[in-house]
């Protein structure tokens, strides 16, 4: 009986580990339940991405694919030696949006006998057509080149205006599927030698919107990019292995139009990180790429009275100084002159609870040689009383 006992056993178990290699594969290879539904017929024109080099443009400007690879914009996206698709080119920025030490591949496409029109504040003016896509990627350390892809996110410029499309990278199936309602991606990231555990946040569609929300010359809402500023792009890049300034690149490409004939007449923000650079600048251009885009007219953050633009000269009211914080329970002032302890902006910085940090979306840690360049530039400011009180 004990032989019979120990076949049934083994029989069960068997079957048993059968079905769960059996299920453990079919999750391995099941691709993600799709918030559209199926995909549009437009998505599924080309069936070798990976060998295809034509964009499909009339998905891009009219579906909502559910996998990145059915718009063709890259030949070889699972490869960090990717080529963009003619006519898509990578781009880079003076100072970047802070988002949890990610590593962030920057594409614009502007279809073929178009041009975007430069701007001297606002972002360029792109076309119908024009995508802009970006790679997030996680490094291990901060120190190392090891990284990991965790999201790509498209900015498409549709007929009826921009168009946000979050995808999550799945690194099994080597491709990115649509999130609408994003996702917490448990992490971890070594930085400045202080290894730290989080939850890295894919937006939700909407959280894309709100970070893109402007306003046009009559006050209606808008979606529209954020860094793709002269000010932002105006530096010399790497291209084809000679140094060149990158909007003298677009020009001479046929990418640009109205640019001015002296670069050097573009008000440009610094690079933050440039301890060469004035302090004031640096500081300046830190908020104009991490908080101007909701603290501007029509932004998100626009009823807290900050307008936090690197073009506005004047540092006053308008940029923080004993401006109180609007909406925050604790009260205080957004920058104290001469006290960045008791300043808000910095301290904002400093937090991660999501009813109190600053910027509130895109960020589970905290910058921390940011808020020693901000601390630094407010408590170089002269002493100004704010208020009665030596603290809030």
């Amino acid at each position: 009986m004990k032989w019979l006992q120990t076949l049934l056993l083994f029989t069960v178990f068997t079957a048993l580990s059968a079905c769960l290699s059996e299920s453990d594969d079919t999750n391995i290879l099941q691709e993600p339940e799709y918030p559209f539904g199926d995909n549009p017929e437009a998505c599924e024109i080309n069936t070798n991405h990976s060998d295809n080099n034509e964009i499909n443009w009339p998905a891009l400007l009219t579906e909502n694919c559910n996998k990145i690879s059915d718009y063709s914009l890259f030949s070889d996206i699972n490869n960090l030696s990717r080529r963009a698709n003619f006519p898509g080119l990578l781009y880079e920025l003076n100072s970047a949006l802070f988002t949890d030490h990610t590593r962030k591949y920057r594409y614009v496409f502007i279809p073929e006998n178009t041009q975007a029109s430069y701007q001297e504040i606002d972002a360029l003016d792109f076309p119908v057509g024009t995508v802009l896509v970006k790679f997030f990627y996680l490094p291990i350390n901060t120190d190392q080149p090891e990284e990991k892809l965790l999201e790509i996110r498209l900015l498409i410029h549709r007929k009826s205006g921009w168009f946000t499309l979050p995808y999550k990278w799945y690194e099994h199936l080597s491709d990115g599927y649509i999130s609408i309602t994003g996702d917490a991606i448990a992490s971890v990231v070594t930085h400045n030698s202080v290894s730290e555990s989080f939850n890295y946040q894919i937006p939700t569609f909407g959280q894309c919107s709100t970070c893109h929300k402007g306003e046009d010359a009559n006050g209606i809402a808008l979606i529209t990019p954020i860094g793709l500023k002269a000010r932002h792009l105006n530096k010399a890049i790497n291209h084809n292995g000679g140094d060149i300034n990158q909007l003298t690149l677009w020009d001479n490409l046929g990418m640009i139009t109205g640019l001015p004939n002296d670069l050097t007449a573009i008000d440009t923000a610094p690079n933050w990180r440039d301890e060469t650079a004035n302090t004031e600048q640096r500081a300046k251009a830190y908020l104009d790429i991490n908080c101007a885009h909701c603290h501007t007219d029509g932004g998100a953050g626009a009823l807290s009275g900050l307008r936090m633009e690197y073009w506005r000269k004047e540092i006053d009211y308008l940029h923080g100084i004993c401006n109180g914080s609007q909406g925050w329970r604790v009260g205080g002032f957004d920058i104290w002159p001469g006290r960045a302890e008791i300043s808000h902006i910095p301290m904002r910085m400093g937090l991660t609870a999501a009813k109190d940090r600053m910027p509130p979306i895109g960020r589970s840690l905290v910058e921390s040689e940011a808020i020693t360049l901000i601390s630094k530039w407010i408590d170089a400011m002269p002493y100004l009383a704010c208020s009665d009180a030596e603290s809030p």
